[in-house]
């Protein structure tokens, strides 16, 4: 027979496991997305969608020429999250100018939250 003690344990363990269950299935682990709007080389504008807004993270935009000389570098904090109710999720933008690359150069986005990479994209403009 099961002591009470045990009984108790037993059920707050299971009560654990579906509080971590439910927190994962609503977005429990943090995570970004990079989309960018490239109508204006000069100023792109970068958004990040993430499941959680947080403060301390930042997005940073790194371009590189074929030479290996740093055309721009440039870091913005992502501290001011607005809801989007339409895709349930958090949005920060960031402006970065561009208009420095040359065809050829690497263009490297990073996304973390402080400690982490939350997401990362890369290309070589043409």
């Amino acid at each position: 027979m099961i002591s009470h003690m045990t009984r108790l344990a037993l059920i707050a363990a299971i009560g654990a496991l579906v509080f971590t269950s439910s927190a994962l299935a609503l977005g429990g682990a943090v995570g970004a997305n990079i989309s960018a709007n490239w109508n204006n080389s000069s100023a792109v504008d970068i958004i990040i969608v993430s499941n959680h807004s947080f403060n301390g993270g930042t997005v940073q935009d790194q371009c590189v020429d074929t030479g290996g000389t740093i055309l721009a570098n440039a870091t913005h904090a992502l501290d001011n999250w607005v809801f989007d109710a339409v895709a349930h999720e958090f949005k920060d933008e960031a402006v970065f100018n561009m208009s420095a690359d040359g065809s050829g150069a690497n263009r490297n986005k990073t996304i973390t939250d402080g400690h982490k990479l939350l997401a990362q994209q890369q290309y070589v403009s043409v």
